[in-house]
């Protein structure tokens, strides 16, 4: 998603100018490799246009790269293994105490900046991405992408509840309910965002759905066959089979409770070969199942195709009921080009007469243009002919709030956010999710935007109404539907979305946009933050809660408030609160795009409240790194402490939140200056970074002393993989050796407080250990304690390994609380004594473990720890929002 709303802004489009320049520097760069996997984002239309880039999701993508840098894939198997080594460590006496379990209000007229916020749009309360849905019997059920299944009342009451905190994976791939049954199968793993994507632990199915407590590992159907694959759709043929199509190959089970723990059976592989190769992970990838209505289950097509195109790109046929070695490859008639086929989904009608597809082009994702190829229709079969109702163009013209104007054309993240849907009631009734969604009545003769992207570029936008002045609509990036009864549900980046689903019975307005929407999301908790501060609120109420979020900007929590607002718009990155003043913040969007306010970002929509102070780096990630120099004193007015950025180079500001926005204005570099430069290519980039004052000169910047980690080349995953840390400690720049560490992510880094010379630090790796990684990147460690020392030759830092006892397990920040080491990982919060050696340390879990009490942090990743000056230590959590616990307990 970008962000944006009101075009024409001289600054804004400055801001645009500016921020592309950076992203075309790192897009004229070689890639490492044939499929390089760091797409990325191209401009969108803008609400202050300051919003910049946007449309393919590089965070998901260099998350992954994380996990598996250099280069590799992860066997089945290393989740269950993780977790077993997670709960079987002994669990602090701390509890967790969700955040964000307030609704997140990202209308609220009061922070209504009108060049940052997104307030006004019309989505309402939002919650994070949303990748299945499901409903019946009174109920419905929504999978967030790492937050876990929930369910629901039907209907505007009731609150969501959390319903598979006790399984290995909370990653949502599909949700599929058995009314008749009283069955939901869970899909795990996501697909949406490429190959890379790990984190599934197979298919769960739960008997008693609608009142049963929730998931248990019990309930995985099969075993360890479907972990690390992401699911993108659960397909059943009516038969006694189930079909999952996965990033690594087509799989089947009997849907026989009796056989429940059989294993699944692998029935297509487009490239057999490949599965095996580390340097090939996009080979295999099935998007969909079409099992012919009528056909007993015996006719099985299957799309099978990687987003950026390739060889084995195209529709496979099984006449044979699905069996291994049956499916062979086809092309369909029509109006479809076979030559450029990307992902597809499809949907039948009940009478299995009318078969519909949506299919992304891999041209038009190479050209910058709309990735969509169209919206086909088929009354003859599988095999077509297929007749295309609908393109870019056409669904532009239907009353899209994006276009090809606004340099984001319909369709432009088909490969992402994609769906199609039938009216079970209705053959011609037909749904499509895209950034947007799009409905039609006549089989695809006329189309209408029922849920356009947002209303800021829509006539009956007025900022000076509450409402914003048009009608409530979905939030962008459409990617699950489910229709039970006469409603139909819509889940996407900001959670779940209804109305009514007959057109008899549903309302638009003259421009064909829906009017009655129903919002999900005040209970929904979903969020998919990336980061976390906090700072005292000048209301006297508490301390302010701040973060950066996947597709929902930076979101705030007032002290004593009862929802959460969105002071920034688009994507959410990093983020800084001054602890004395919770109402100056800086946030990043994406690239170091920084925005800055200095008071909580409030504005009635007539004047901004909020201004850029992008970082001039050639090549930073998409969540690059920014941190407060820990102990130092701004040079202006020494309120607040200065600030550090790392993108190719390592930057400084002095003035940090005494800086304003005349001096903005002026400066090209906005206040940054450049300390370091890792090289001269800009293929380098710093992934982690700490900085210190001096005690005795916490205003001189010149005694400040500087840590960072850093990867490359280009795209930190490939055969040119390299990884290091470099510091100034010792008067001077120099990357220290680290012979005998992996060769792996190095995701973060920290200088002991407790040591005064600062030649303690700490270092984390992401990743896996060799048991499961397939590749170059294998080390079976993950948490180090480095002691630096002077030499004649400069500095030497001697490694002491710290991970005996450490579950193998995804490392992603480090803190020292006391004489507490913390670190954050993929599968919860850990801690061990700081002054441990390797013979005596003791890794113990922060708290119960998941799904056996409300106060245990749930499965899910943790990206940021912050030690907060209320008391408390915070985890950001990407899939399940903000959590807190005292520090007195860990």
């Amino acid at each position: 998603m970008f962000n944006g709303h009101r075009f024409g802004r001289g600054a804004g489009r400055a801001a645009i100018a500016t921020l592309t320049a950076l992203v075309t520097a790192v897009a004229g760069m070689s890639p490492a490799y044939a499929e390089d996997d760091r797409p990325i984002k191209r401009p969108k239309p803008v609400a202050g246009a300051s919003a910049g880039q946007a449309g393919l999701k590089t965070f998901a993508t260099q998350e992954a790269v994380a996990r598996m840098a250099p280069y590799g894939s992860v066997d089945p198997g290393e989740y269950g293994d993780a977790l077993a080594d997670l709960k079987g460590l002994r669990g602090t006496g701390s509890r967790w105490h969700e955040v964000t379990d307030k609704p997140y209000d990202a209308d609220d007229p009061n922070y209504r900046d009108p060049q940052y916020s997104n307030s006004g749009g019309g989505w309402g309360n939002v919650a994070g991405r949303v990748t299945g849905l499901a409903a019946g019997k009174g109920w419905m059920f929504a999978g967030g992408a790492n937050g876990g299944v929930f369910r629901k009342r039907l209907g505007t009451g009731g609150s969501w509840q959390p319903i598979s905190d006790g399984v290995l994976a909370l990653s949502t791939g599909d949700l599929v309910y058995d009314a008749e049954q009283d069955t939901l199968w869970y899909a795990t793993g996501e697909a949406n965002t490429g190959a890379t994507t790990y984190t599934g632990a197979g298919v769960y199915r739960l008997r008693k759905a609608s009142r049963s407590t929730g998931f248990t590992q019990a309930d995985r159907v099969g075993g360890d066959e479907l972990e690390s694959r992401s699911i993108n759709q659960l397909k059943f043929d009516g038969h006694g089979w189930v079909y999952a199509a996965t990033s690594r190959g087509l799989w089947r089970h009997s849907t026989d409770p009796k056989r429940h723990s059989e294993r699944w059976q692998l029935v297509f592989l487009p490239n057999p070969a490949s599965d095996t190769d580390i340097t090939k992970p996009y080979d295999n990838i099935v998007n969909d199942v079409l099992i012919q209505p009528g056909s007993r289950g015996r006719t099985v097509l299957v799309n099978a195709a990687w987003r950026s195109g390739a060889a084995y790109n195209g529709y496979y046929l099984s006449t044979r009921g699905g069996r291994a070695g049956s499916f062979v490859r086809v092309n369909l008639a029509g109006d479809i080009d076979n030559a450029d086929v990307g992902n597809a989904e499809f949907s039948a009608s009940a009478n299995g007469r009318h078969l519909y597809l949506v299919q992304s082009s891999p041209a038009g994702l190479a050209a910058g243009a709309s990735s969509l190829s169209g919206v086909y229709h088929s009354v003859n079969g599988v095999l077509g002919p297929w007749t295309r109702v609908a393109d870019s163009t056409e669904l532009e013209n239907s009353g899209s709030a994006i276009g090809v104007d606004q340099g984001y054309p319909v369709g432009v993240q088909t490969w992402y956010n994609n769906f199609i849907e039938v009216d079970p009631t209705d053959p011609r009734h037909v749904y499509v999710g895209l950034e947007e969604v799009y409905e039609t009545e006549d089989g695809g003769a006329s189309w209408k935007t029922i849920g356009p992207y947002w209303n800021f570029s829509l006539p009956c936008f007025d900022p000076s109404v509450p409402s914003g002045g048009c009608p409530s609509t979905t939030h962008p990036d459409q990617h699950s539907i489910a229709v039970v009864g006469g409603t139909v549900l819509i889940g996407n980046d900001g959670g779940v979305y209804s109305r009514p689903l007959a057109p008899a019975a549903s309302r638009e307005d003259t421009a064909g946009h829906a009017v009655d929407w129903t919002n999900h999301n005040s209970t929904l908790r979903t969020l998919q933050y990336y980061s976390v501060g906090t700072g005292r609120d000048p209301n006297g109420r508490g301390h302010t809660v701040a973060g950066g979020l996947q597709d929902n900007g930076g979101s705030l929590l007032r002290g004593g408030a009862r929802e959460l607002v969105g002071p920034f718009g688009g994507d959410g990155g990093d983020i800084i609160v001054n602890p004395r003043n919770g109402c100056e913040i800086l946030d990043e969007y994406v690239f170091l795009a920084l925005w800055l306010t200095k008071n909580c970002g409030q504005s009635d929509g007539t004047t901004s409240a909020i201004f850029d102070i992008t970082v001039p780096d050639v090549n930073a990630r998409f969540t690059a790194p920014f941190r407060v120099i820990r102990g130092s004193r701004n040079v202006r007015d020494g309120a607040s402490e200065r600030w550090v950025a790392g993108g190719n180079s390592f930057w400084r500001h002095d003035l940090a939140f005494g800086y304003t926005p005349a001096e903005a204005d002026a400066e090209e570099s906005n206040g940054w200056q450049r300390l370091y430069q890792l090289d001269d290519t800009g293929a380098r980039l710093i992934v982690g970074m700490d900085a210190v004052a001096d005690p005795t000169a916490p205003a001189d910047p010149a005694k400040d002393t500087y840590l960072a980690a850093w990867c490359g080349q280009s795209n930190c995953n490939s055969a040119g993989f390299t990884r290091g840390v470099v510091t100034n400690w010792g008067g001077a720049w120099i990357d220290l050796d680290l012979t005998g560490l992996p060769n792996r992510f190095p995701n973060a880094v920290a200088f002991d407080p407790n040591d005064r010379t600062n030649s303690t630090i700490y270092l984390v790796f992401n990743g896996f250990n060799r048991r499961f990684i397939e590749g170059p990147g294998a080390g079976v460690k993950h948490v180090y304690r480095g002691k630096l020392a002077k030499t004649a030759g400069g500095v030497s830092v001697d490694w002491t390994d710290l991970s005996v006892g450490f579950p193998d397990v995804p490392a992603t920040d480090v803190v020292v609380v006391g004489d507490k080491l913390v670190v954050g990982t993929d599968l919860g919060v850990l801690v061990a004594d700081r002054r441990a050696g390797p013979d005596r340390i003791t890794w113990r879990r922060v708290g119960a473990n998941s799904g056996s009490s409300r106060y245990a942090l749930p499965l899910t990743a943790v990206f940021d720890l912050h030690v907060s000056g209320d008391g408390n230590l915070y985890a950001a959590t990407h899939g399940r929002g903000i959590w807190k616990t005292p520090l007195r307990d860990l």
